[in-house]
């Protein structure tokens, strides 16, 4: 039976280089894209004993000209992408110069949208493919500092919706997973720095910050990579069906009525 191929983008840091590993741990030949260069990271490493390996591929998605013939230089169409790249605006205390908000929107919401849709026109018709699109909570509600991020997040989700109507009788789907507050190393932490100057807990510290950062969460504690893995799993084991779905990982951050 032929080994089955994955993409994964933003596969350099963070949730993407998990589920590049976790995929290619899963028995997936995964190609995995990110922004840092190929020199740092020639091959994702996995578990200790692992011999499966992600081939890492160096590409700026927020660059026109990487991103245009990108397609094409993949070769085969993959059996399912999972599109992970984010960018944020910097931190900066002015607001965002036009340049620097063309940048998020071209990585959160541009790339994924016309780099699916050239993978789509080269896809076999006899060839299933899943797309997975991972989004944020932070669509639903946005403050002065969140809402570049949020409406390029925004904007990719109804580009999603596009995409699922091209699929539409293509033998390939494409679903959003939106995720609510996500673990990761950096922001545990400073939580765990937090809990350890006010002397309590990490989890005391967690649910406080999550109780405070969004009182419709139902949740208390941060969502980990592994629940994220198992998600994509569901999502490309679904077949066509699962065209237009949306897989709400959110911890209830939308509220009541989504």
């Amino acid at each position: 039976m032929p080994v089955k191929r994955a993409l994964v983008t933003g596969a350099s840091r963070g949730l993407g280089r998990y589920l590049a590993g976790a995929l290619a741990t899963d028995g997936w030949a995964v190609t995995g894209l990110g922004l840092r260069p190929e020199g740092d990271l020639l091959s994702l490493p996995l578990d200790e004993g692992s011999e499966s390996e992600v081939t890492y591929l160096q590409a700026d998605l927020g660059d026109p000209a990487t991103l245009v013939p990108l397609s094409a230089k993949l070769g085969e169409v993959p059996d399912l992408v999972v599109h992970c790249a984010v960018a944020y605006p910097p931190r900066t205390s002015g607001p965002p110069t036009p340049d620097q908000l063309q940048d998020v929107f071209r990585v959160n919401a541009f790339a994924p949208y016309l780099l699916t849709l050239g993978l789509l026109e080269r896809k076999p018709a006899e060839q299933f493919t899943a797309v997975v699109v991972v989004n944020s909570e932070a669509v639903f509600a946005a403050d002065k500092d969140s809402a570049p991020y949020a409406a390029s997040k925004a904007a990719m989700r109804v580009l999603t919706t596009g995409l699922a109507d091209v699929c539409k009788g293509t033998n390939a789907a494409v679903a959003t997973l939106m995720l609510g507050p996500l673990s990761s190393p950096d922001k545990r932490a400073e939580l765990r720095r937090i809990a350890e100057k006010r002397n309590l807990s990490e989890e005391e510290i967690t649910r406080m910050f999550l109780r405070r950062s969004n009182p419709n969460l139902v949740i208390d504690t941060l969502i980990d990579y592994e629940a994220c893995h198992r998600s994509v799993q569901y999502i490309a084991g679904l077949g066509p069906v699962g065209n237009g779905m949306v897989c709400r990982l959110d911890g209830g951050s939308a509220g009541s009525l989504i």
